[in-house]
């Protein structure tokens, strides 16, 4: 039997680029940019998970192509590509949720759920070791399956054809999801309006309401629709100018408002002055009232986006002028 080492090196080096130094210079430009925060338990898997693919490929390829050890080393590989990008897109996440991606930058922290895509990414990967397989049974047979007797077009073609087209549709879909995510925009604006119900006794605080009304832009030039929004805010106090810091005092959460639901954010548009209404935490009604203060205003914003699951966690600051 003749054996391809020149062969084998050279797709050894060609693996060892894919599976190791392109994800490793991946992960060092995003977490030094401050994009995404990796476990040093990821990286050291992802070595020893791209170190392995260089060995099982260079073992692949000394041998001919249509020679049975080839094609057998070939189903493993698949089937090993196959749980290696499975754990890439969070299949195996040590420690965190199944399919979980955490993005922290200044001001922001979101939650990206990468589900669907590892799921198609290992079943990308078992139909294209469907192809090995019947290659495997051609090569001991001696006898090729063809498709309806059609000499030139083999049934395991089908299957290497069909894991192709949905490795590059899955590409194409990533891509688009990250061009159309990085202009994707909300925007809390710093001008608010509140409504004041002094149930009709002027001269006692203890029984008013107040109501704050926030507004936000949602900037989405994108192909993909924001879906089944669902948004939390809460309102704290940083610093006021309660002095004895008993009717407001600073740090304290004086508002907030669960669960606004909103179906659709439409691709291709931008929303302007969306209006969200948040409560004034009735004990803290009066100290409102009667100082000024600095506000911040705590968002969790769930979504899904071109059927990735997003969560997204984020501050503004405005400021409050007391009213009397």
């Amino acid at each position: 039997m003749q054996y391809f080492y020149k062969k084998g090196l050279l797709y050894a080096g060609i693996n060892a680029g894919i599976y190791i130094i392109f994800p490793i210079c991946l992960i060092s430009i995003l977490s030094n940019l401050h994009i995404l925060q990796f476990d040093s338990s990821f990286t050291f898997i992802i070595l020893t998970f791209g170190a392995i693919a260089v060995i099982i490929s260079f073992f692949k390829n000394i041998f001919d192509p249509n020679s049975y050890h080839h094609n057998l080393i070939g189903l493993g590989t698949a089937i090993y590509s196959g749980f290696y990008l499975f754990y890439i897109f969070g299949g195996f996440g040590a420690g965190a949720n199944f399919g979980n991606y955490y993005i922290k930058t200044e001001g922001l922290d979101a939650l990206l759920g990468l589900q669907i895509l590892a799921w198609l990414m290992l079943l990308a990967a078992l139909i294209n070791a469907i192809y090995y397989i019947l290659k495997c049974f051609e090569v001991r047979r001696h006898k090729e399956f063809l498709f309806f007797r059609v000499s030139w077009f083999k049934i395991r073609h089908l299957f290497r054809g069909a894991s192709l087209i949905l490795y590059l549709v899955l590409l194409f879909f990533l891509l688009s999801v990250i061009l159309n995510a990085v202009s994707l925009s909300f925007q809390l604006q710093q001008q608010y309006t509140y409504s004041w119900n002094y149930n009709g006794t002027p001269f006692y605080l203890l029984d008013d309401r107040i109501r704050l009304t926030a507004y936000f832009n949602v900037v989405n030039p994108g192909w993909y629709s924001i879906q089944d929004i669902i948004l939390n805010v809460e309102i704290y106090t940083v610093n006021t100018s309660d002095l004895f810091q008993l009717a407001l005092p600073d740090n304290t959460k004086i508002g907030e408002i669960q669960n606004v639901h909103y179906t659709e954010f439409p691709g291709a548009s931008t929303l302007y002055n969306v209006s969200l209404p948040i409560d004034i935490i009735p004990s803290f009604v009066p100290g409102l009232i009667t100082n000024n203060a600095s506000l911040s205003l705590r968002i969790s914003l769930f979504c899904s986006y071109a059927g990735i699951t997003l969560i997204l966690n984020t501050t503004a600051f405005t400021s409050w002028s007391q009213i009397i």
